[in-house]
C-alpha cells in the first residue's frame, strides 16, 4: 500500500516536471525557428549577450575608477593652487619688505651724506678762522710776501677772510703787480664794516 502511495506520488511530480519542461522547450524551439528565420545564429546571440553583460559591468567599473581618478586629480589640483597662491602671498610680503629696506637704506645714505656735507662745512669754517687768525695776528710785511707768493684766486680766498685794515695792511706789504691783480677779487667783511658803523653810529651820538 505505501509502495503505490510513493509510486503514486513520484509520478505527480514527474507530470508537474514535465508540464514546466516542455512549454520552456516548446518555447526555446520558437526562439531558435524565430533566429533561424530571420537569419541569427541562437549560439551567437545568446555568447553575444553573455559577453555584452560582462563589457557593460566592466565599463560601469572603469567609468566608477574613472570618475575616482578625476576626483582624485580635483583634489590635487585644488592643492596645488593654495600652494601656489600662498607663495604668492609670501613673495608680495617679501616685495614689500625688501622695499622698505631699501627705503631705510636711501634715507640712512642721505643722512650719511647730510652729516658728511655739514661736517665738511663746519670744518672748511674751522679752517678759515685759523686762517683769519693767523694772518690776522701776523706782521703785515710777513703776511705779504706770503700773499705775494700764492696764486692770485687762493690769494683772493685767504685775504677775504679777513676784515678791512688787515686786508689794507697786506696790501701794502705786497708786490705791486700782485697787489693790482688781487684788488679786483676783494670783497668787503661784513663783519668789519657793520663793526665799523656801529662805531662811526656810537661816535656820532656821544659827539658835542
Amino acid at each position: 500500500m505505501e509502495e503505490t502511495k510513493h509510486t503514486g506520488f513520484g509520478l505527480k511530480l514527474l507530470k508537474i516536471f514535465l508540464a514546466i519542461l516542455v512549454p520552456i522547450l516548446f518555447l526555446l524551439l520558437l526562439a531558435a525557428l524565430f533566429f533561424k528565420l530571420a537569419g541569427l545564429d541562437p549560439i551567437t546571440e545568446a555568447k553575444s549577450l553573455i559577453f555584452r553583460n560582462e563589457t557593460t559591468s566592466q565599463g560601469q567599473h572603469a567609468a566608477s575608477g574613472g570618475s575616482s581618478q578625476t576626483a582624485q586629480l580635483k583634489a590635487e589640483n585644488a592643492n596645488q593652487n593654495a600652494t601656489i597662491k600662498q607663495l604668492q602671498s609670501e613673495n608680495a610680503k617679501l616685495a614689500d619688505q625688501v622695499a622698505q629696506l631699501k627705503n631705510q637704506l636711501k634715507q640712512a645714505q642721505n643722512d650719511a651724506n647730510a652729516k658728511n656735507t655739514q661736517a665738511k662745512s663746519q670744518a672748511a669754517t674751522a679752517r678759515q678762522a685759523v686762517y683769519a687768525q693767523t694772518y690776522k695776528t701776523m706782521d703785515p710785511a710777513k703776511a705779504g710776501a706770503i700773499f705775494s707768493k700764492l696764486s692770485v684766486q687762493q690769494a683772493a680766498e685767504y685775504i677775504n677772510l679777513l676784515d678791512d685794515k688787515t686786508k689794507a695792511a697786506i696790501l701794502e706789504n705786497m708786490d705791486v703787480n700782485k697787489a693790482a691783480a688781487l684788488t679786483p677779487l676783494l670783497k668787503a667783511n661784513t663783519a668789519s664794516s657793520s663793526t665799523a658803523s656801529g662805531t662811526s653810529t656810537t661816535t656820532t651820538t656821544t659827539s658835542p
